[in-house]
């Protein structure tokens, strides 16, 4: 007698690259509730499972869901900003003025914006998202934070969100100084995760963002990590980023980044380190033993000109087993999808290594479907297997731009599109089917936010 599921999405070639060949073909995947119920042949599954509904994925690729791990989602105010061409570097290039980096990044992320806005103008960006692919999104400092969540509960997507920490950062004069107080803080952060950890059925959890280790004094540094773990929620912190980052933070502190993160506490399982372009051999030792996760932003790397692939330390915490995840940090300018970050990945890292073998297509969707840790499900997301949360897209690899596929692998990686991305689960919900959002009238949804953006400008 065959048990009853809520979806089966049959007939289509599972991309595992945990297994030898990387792909289970003519594969399945039963839905029940949140979770991932049966995986298996089709014609068992068929016989094992009735659904109420099946998607038929004959032709095409089902993944785990993808993550975009580092998003300053109210960044995308900036979009109401005209453009004109640049006639000089811009505030982030190159990542070597920490001077006025660090201030304005503080200050952005400490802005009052209302909720209406911030919801308004983020409900297309999740629809955009969700519809290329990407299930899940970590927010890496923002802003008018009731509305991002609002915005996530009614789009569909999973997310991580939460208040972002500094309280020493550079003056008028480029010294640094104690800005803001510890306690004010953190009481901050805990009042974003009470009210909204847990919400949209569970699809959100809070998070405790630190703007940059040369941002925080040792005591917030200790303060995020016993609150994160008293709250049993996701930290994030923006480090080793750059060289010259990491030249202003130890003329600053007389110690490294990862020697501070050590003391603090903030070495852990539940911390995800933002962007760590500069690590050294000895960085890359501590993070894979205290368990760290390392968010790599390869496209927001190149586009700023941060020039951090050529030291080679990606490939190198690929190597020693430090589990990443793939970001975008481009917000403001585009809204990435995960085929861009992979292509960026692949492209800036063989490039900088002078080797096609620097990292392999494995290696970087491993990356891009990795959201665990970052959005407070460790362990829970990132695998098609029985027992996780349905976080689940169907790639069709039908059309004319995919001739010649023979592999799901490279086909994720080099050849698929947006526009390919028929179906996404999250959380066990059909989110996206037949390449259409089921969960808001996205028409309406951009037309509001096309409206709020004209009258900003």
């Amino acid at each position: 007698m065959s048990a009853t599921c809520e979806l089966l999405i049959v007939g289509g070639r599972i991309v595992d690259v945990d297994a030898p060949s990387g792909s289970l073909d003519d594969h399945a995947v039963a839905i029940g509730g949140r979770e991932v119920v049966g995986v298996g042949p089709t014609a068992d599954l068929v016989d094992r499972w009735t659904s109420k509904r099946t998607i038929d994925a004959a032709g095409g690729v089902i993944s785990p869901g993808f993550v975009d791990a580092h998003v300053h989602l109210s960044a995308y105010l900036a979009m109401a900003a005209p453009y004109a061409r640049p006639t000089e570097p811009g505030r982030f290039s190159g990542g070597s003025n920490v001077a006025e980096i660090v201030p304005f990044v503080a200050e952005l992320t400490s802005m009052q914006l209302p909720a209406e806005l911030t919801s308004v103008l983020l409900r297309p960006v999740f629809a955009a998202m969700l519809k290329s692919g990407i299930t899940s999104v970590v927010d890496a400092g923002s802003a008018g934070h009731d509305g991002l969540v609002s915005a996530a509960v009614d789009v569909g997507i999973r997310a991580s969100i939460g208040a972002s920490l500094a309280d020493r950062w550079h003056g008028a004069d480029g010294e640094i100084g104690r800005r803001a107080e510890v306690e004010q803080q953190l009481d901050a952060a805990r009042a974003v995760i009470d009210a909204h950890d847990r919400a949209g059925d569970g699809r959100i959890r809070g998070l405790v963002s630190a703007v940059e280790t040369i941002a925080c004094s040792d005591e917030l540094l200790t303060g995020i990590a016993d609150l994160a773990d008293g709250l049993d929620v996701p930290i994030n912190i923006h480090s080793h980023i750059t060289e010259a980052s990491d030249a202003a933070h130890l003329a600053e502190y007389g110690a490294s980044a990862t020697e501070r993160l050590a003391r603090t506490g903030m070495l852990n399982p539940r911390c995800t380190a933002m962007h760590v372009g500069n690590a050294t051999d000895d960085d890359i030792a501590a993070f894979a033993e205290a368990g760290l996760t390392v968010n790599h932003n390869p496209l927001g790397n190149a586009m700023f000109g941060f020039a951090t692939a050529q030291q080679g330390a990606i490939p190198k915490m690929i190597d020693a087993g430090i589990p990443l995840v793939l970001g975008s940090d481009y917000a403001g300018s585009m809204i990435a999808t995960p085929f861009d970050s992979i292509k960026a990945a692949l492209s800036i890292h063989r490039e900088a290594g002078g080797a096609d073998d620097t990292i392999s297509f494995e290696d970087v969707i491993a990356m891009a479907t990795n959201p665990g840790v970052a959005v407070g499900q460790p362990g829970r997301v990132g695998r098609l297997a029985v027992g996780q949360l349905a976080d689940v897209v169907v790639v069709d690899t039908t059309g004319s731009h995919h001739l010649g596929d023979r592999h799901p692998v490279p086909s994720l990686a080099l050849r698929a599109r947006a526009s390919d991305v028929t179906t996404v689960v999250v959380n066990g919900e059909l989110v996206v089917d037949g390449g259409e959002l089921t969960t808001i009238d996205e028409s309406a949804a951009l037309a509001e936010a096309q409206g709020l953006l004209a009258s900003m400008r």
